[in-house]
C-alpha cells in the first residue's frame, strides 16, 4: 500500500542530496518507522533503502590568511567553480553582492561576466579568475548548465551546511521594510558623513542575532538614471522586458534592477559592435583586448557619452548590464531592546572621478536619499561564525575603527540587555575625537556599567603623527598577550585592504615579542587561532 507523504519543495534552500535526506527523514517520522529505513526518493513511498546522508563539502582554501598561490594549490584538481572560489579573498564580505562560493559559482555558470567584483582580492584575484576560465575553456572543463553548482548548495551557508531555518524573505525575495530614521552620527563639519539608520521589520518575520548582516537592495541614483536615459534618447516610459521576462517601464528597470555605477566587458563588446564611427569602434576594441582597462571604471552614462555613435537597441543594452546586487551591512543592534527594528551604521561614500562627483550606490540611498517612511528592500544574512562566545567568562577583544564598530555595538547592546558581564576590550578609532567618536555616550555608559571592561581609542588626525588601532594594540602588547593566553576570542571588523591586514600584522608582532616566537611561529599561532574559531573577521 502506498503512503502519501509531504515532500520538501524544490524551491526550498537545500540541494538535491539534502532534500532527499530530509524527505526520507520526515517520511520515516510520519510513518512511524526509523529514519534510516526510509528511501530518499522524494518521500512518496516507503521501502527498506537507507536515507542519503547530507554531504558536507570541505573548503580547505577558505582561509583569508593563506596567500593566493597556496589557496589555488589547495583547490587544484577540484571542479572549476571551486578553483574560482579559491581565487577569491575568502572574506565573504558581500561587497561583490555574493559570498565567495556563490560568486565563483555564478562565474562558472556563465551568469556573471564581471571578474573584478572581489574588491579585497583586487587585481590579483581578477587576473587569477581570467586565467582559470581560459584554462577551463581550453580543457573543456564541464560546468553545470542548469543554473545550479556542480557541488555544494547554491543557497544556504558558504560551507555547505543546511541553513538552520529558511526565512520567508531572502536575497531573491527581499522584504519591503520602512525606514524609521536616518540620523547623522558625525559632526556637521566632519570630513566623514556617518549615519545611524533604523529600519522597521514589523510583519516581516525576519530574525537576526548580533554579528549578522542586513542585505540592502538599493536603488540607483535618480540623477544617474536620468543621464543614462538622456544618452539613450529615451523618456523612461518605454515598456521593456527585464531579466525575469516581465514588462516594465525602462526607468523602473534602470532604477531598481541593473547596475549603472560601473561598466562591464559585455557592454564594451556590445558598443563596439554597433559603433558607427570607426575611431570609436577601434578604441573600444583596443580596450576590450586589454581587458577593459580604464573604461570599466566609468559609470554607464559616462561610457555612453564617450562613444556617442554606439547606440544599441534598448533590449540588447539591458541584457548586458549587470544585475543590481545587494550590499551587506553589519547590523549594529541587538534584537532584545526592540526585535521589530534593526539598525545599521552607514558611512556615506562620495568621491571624485573623471572630473565628476559620484555617490556610493547603497550608502547614498540609505544615508541621504531615503526619508522616514520610504521603502527599503532587506533580507538577513546570518553570520554564524561571528558570534559572542557562549561562555561570558571568555575574554573578548574587539577591533572596529570607523563603521567597523557596528557589530561590536550589537555585542555590547546584547550584553547590556541580558545583564551579562565578562572581560571585554574594544579598540576603536576614527579621524577626530570631536567629530568622529561614534556612539560615544553609549560606550561611556557601558564602560561605567561594566559591560565594557576596557576601551582604547585612536584618533588618527588629532596629532601630527597618525595613530591607528593597530598602534594601540602594540602599545598594550603585554596585556593583550595575557588575554590571548587566557583564551580570548579576537574579532576585527572594517576595511579589508589595509586596516584588517595591519591589525593581523600587529597581532603577529605581539605574538612574536610577547610569546618569544619566530615570525613563522607567530604566523602559525594566529592561523591556529582562526582554525580554533578564536579569530573572527567581518571585513569588506
Amino acid at each position: 500500500m502506498l503512503t502519501q507523504i509531504p515532500v520538501i519543495p524544490e524551491s526550498a534552500p537545500f540541494n538535491s542530496q539534502q532534500r532527499a535526506w530530509l524527505n526520507g527523514f520526515f517520511a520515516a517520522i510520519l510513518s512511524g518507522q526509523q529514519p534510516g529505513a526510509v528511501a530518499a526518493n522524494g518521500g512518496m513511498t516507503l521501502n527498506a533503502s537507507p536515507a542519503v546522508p547530507i554531504v558536507e563539502e570541505e573548503f580547505p582554501w577558505h582561509d583569508s590568511s593563506l596567500p593566493l598561490t597556496e589557496r589555488l594549490s589547495l583547490a587544484d584538481g577540484r571542479p572549476l567553480e571551486r578553483q574560482l572560489m579559491a581565487a577569491m579573498a575568502q572574506l565573504n564580505c558581500g561587497a561583490c553582492g555574493y559570498l565567495c562560493q556563490t560568486y565563483s559559482e555564478a562565474i562558472a555558470r556563465g551568469e556573471e561576466k564581471d571578474l573584478t567584483k572581489c574588491s579585497p582580492g583586487g587585481g590579483d584575484t581578477a587576473k587569477a579568475l581570467k586565467q582559470l576560465l581560459a584554462i577551463g575553456a581550453k580543457n573543456g572543463t564541464p560546468t553545470n548548465g542548469n543554473g545550479k553548482p556542480v557541488n555544494g548548495t547554491a543557497n544556504g551557508s558558504a560551507n555547505g551546511h543546511v541553513a538552520a531555518a529558511a526565512q520567508k524573505f531572502s536575497r531573491s525575495n527581499p522584504f519591503a521594510a520602512k525606514l524609521v530614521s536616518n540620523e547623522r552620527l558625525t559632526g556637521i563639519d566632519a570630513p566623514k558623513d556617518t549615519r545611524h539608520v533604523v529600519i522597521d521589520l514589523v510583519d516581516s518575520g525576519l530574525e537576526y542575532q548580533p554579528g549578522d548582516s542586513l542585505g540592502i537592495l538599493p536603488a540607483n541614483c535618480p540623477e544617474l538614471v536620468k543621464e543614462v536615459l538622456q544618452q539613450l534618447s529615451a523618456t523612461g516610459q518605454e515598456q521593456v522586458k527585464n531579466a525575469a521576462g516581465e514588462m516594465k517601464p525602462l526607468a523602473e528597470v534602470l532604477s531598481h534592477e541593473v547596475t549603472l555605477a560601473r561598466s562591464r566587458p559585455d557592454l564594451l563588446e556590445l558598443l563596439a559592435g554597433c559603433a558607427q564611427v570607426p575611431g570609436e569602434q577601434e578604441q573600444l576594441k583596443v580596450a576590450i583586448a586589454e581587458g577593459g582597462g580604464n573604461l570599466l571604471g566609468l559609470d554607464v552614462a559616462e561610457l555612453l557619452a564617450a562613444y556617442p555613435s554606439a547606440r544599441p537597441p534598448i533590449d540588447d543594452f539591458l541584457k548586458v548590464l549587470a544585475k543590481l546586487q545587494p550590499r551587506l551591512y553589519s547590523i549594529s543592534s541587538s534584537p532584545r531592546p526592540n526585535p521589530k527594528q534593526v539598525t545599521l551604521t552607514v558611512g556615506v561614500v562620495k568621491y571624485e572621478s573623471q572630473g565628476r562627483w559620484k555617490n556610493g550606490v547603497a550608502s547614498h540611498f540609505l544615508g541621504v536619499r531615503s526619508l522616514p517612511g520610504d521603502e527599503v528592500r532587506v533580507f538577513v544574512q546570518p553570520s554564524p561564525k561571528f558570534r559572542l562566545p557562549s561562555d561570558s567568562n571568555t575574554p573578548v577583544i574587539m577591533v572596529g575603527p570607523g563603521t567597523g564598530i557596528a557589530p561590536f555595538r550589537a555585542f555590547l547592546q546584547e550584553r547590556a540587555a541580558t545583564g551579562v558581564k565578562g572581560p571585554t576590550w574594544l579598540f576603536f578609532g576614527n579621524q577626530h575625537f570631536e567629530y568622529d567618536f561614534l556612539y560615544r555616550e553609549e560606550l561611556s555608559n557601558w564602560l561605567d556599567q561594566g559591560y565594557l571592561s576596557r576601551l582604547d581609542l585612536a584618533f588618527s588626525r588629532d596629532q601630527a603623527e597618525k595613530i591607528y588601532v593597530q598602534h594601540k594594540m602594540l602599545d598594550n602588547a603585554a596585556e593583550l598577550w595575557q588575554w590571548l593566553q587566557q583564551g580570548a576570542q579576537f574579532y576585527v571588523c572594517g576595511d579589508a585592504k589595509r586596516m584588517a591586514q595591519d591589525v593581523d600584522q600587529a597581532l603577529q608582532a605581539i605574538v612574536m615579542t610577547q610569546g618569544g616566537k619566530t615570525g613563522a611561529e607567530a604566523k602559525q599561532y594566529v592561523a591556529q587561532m582562526a582554525k580554533d574559531k578564536r579569530y573572527h573577521k567581518d571585513v569588506y
